[in-house]
């Protein structure tokens, strides 16, 4: 089974109820607009509609981006990395790699912990927002319910403050 599969469902809802809710009244209300425009008019919407859209697109790879910059400083400062497998058991995540003596390997987190949390970046979220400080999650191990607790230092991160965290 694809790590897309249980998804498909939602997001064919998802997409019937963005075009239901906000593309087709967002169409009703451009043509009510440009049905009264000259051609130089519509030629100068249709310009500054593209420049909107593209304008979009950019900040949403530009944000992908500096989210994606983010963790992996983490991961390096931190030293672990994860992987997000396809398992019948729901969304959570994998320990692949603890770096031995890093932050986290005094933590106590291992190779094929499962870290229970229903989305990465929460994780990312919590361990950049307790710089400093102590954070607290979750785990799987043996099919036993462990909490880590990590200190986590002060990290360089180059793109904190532009990506939100």
């Amino acid at each position: 089974m694809p790590f897309y599969e249980p998804y498909t469902g939602f997001a064919m809802i998802l997409g019937v109820l963005v075009l239901a809710v906000i593309a087709l009244p967002v169409y009703g209300i451009y043509r009510l607009i440009i049905w009264k425009m000259t051609e130089k008019a519509k030629e100068a919407f249709h310009k500054i509609l593209a420049i909107s859209v593209s304008f979009l697109i950019v900040i949403f790879f530009a944000w992908v981006t500096l989210e994606l910059i983010t963790e992996h400083q983490v991961n390096r400062q931190l030293g672990f990395r994860y992987a997000t497998p396809d398992t019948p058991e729901g969304e959570f995540f994998i320990i692949t790699k603890v770096v031995p003596e890093g932050v986290m390997d005094r933590a106590g987190l291992k190779v094929e912990d499962r870290v229970l949390m229903n989305s990465v970046p929460k994780l990312y979220r919590l361990l950049i927002s307790n710089q400093g400080g102590e954070a607290e999650f979750n785990i799987l191990r043996d099919k036993k319910e462990i909490t880590i607790r990590v200190r986590v230092p002060e990290m360089e991160l180059l793109f904190r403050r532009a990506a939100g965290i």
